[in-house]
């Protein structure tokens, strides 16, 4: 059973755990959860919401935080950016994920990025843009297996993709 759920205030202790099973620096994204106190997860809860209100800058955009369940169990987390203007989706894009270390390999990222996709549709963003980190093969299948159309390779081997909804 496969659930995809918007962050919210009631979030506690099994979604915090996997935020700790997330490294805070790898292959481009930051996980700024990893190594803070649980008596501070609500803090970040709150900052994550308010991203969705969040006008485009150089730092951030419009951004929905979704928590992806597998078995009741939080394996990962996706991001939405709901606007991007051109230095966005020449930087990122409109989506960026992770997956907790102890659950991948399992074919997890593929169907995380396929629910966020619908939500995508939802949302009305399409096509939906996204990168693959360099040397970040894994994410690169994740998203070939969502129909995912190469559209360049970056001088340090970045690749960037489109997604037709």
């Amino acid at each position: 059973m496969f659930l995809l759920k918007e962050i919210n205030l009631e979030m506690g202790q099994a979604e915090y755990e996997m935020f700790q099973d997330i490294p805070a620096n790898e292959n481009g994204s930051k996980n700024l959860c990893n190594g803070i106190p649980f008596e501070n997860f609500s803090y970040f809860l709150e900052m994550q919401l308010a991203r969705q209100f969040q006008k485009i800058n150089q730092y951030d955009t419009p951004t929905k935080v979704f928590i992806f369940y597998h078995d009741k169990l939080p394996v990962g987390y996706i991001c939405i950016r709901t606007e991007i203007d051109e230095d966005w989706k020449n930087w990122s894009g409109n989506i960026y994920y992770a997956i907790r270390k102890s659950e991948r390999n399992k074919g997890l990222g593929t169907k995380m990025l396929g629910y966020a996709l619908k939500e995508c549709k939802k949302l009305g963003i399409n096509p939906v843009f996204i990168k693959a980190s360099a040397g970040n093969v894994g994410s690169q299948k994740v998203i070939e297996n969502n129909k995912g159309l190469l559209l360049r390779v970056g001088q340090h081997g970045g690749r960037w993709y489109k997604i037709d909804l």
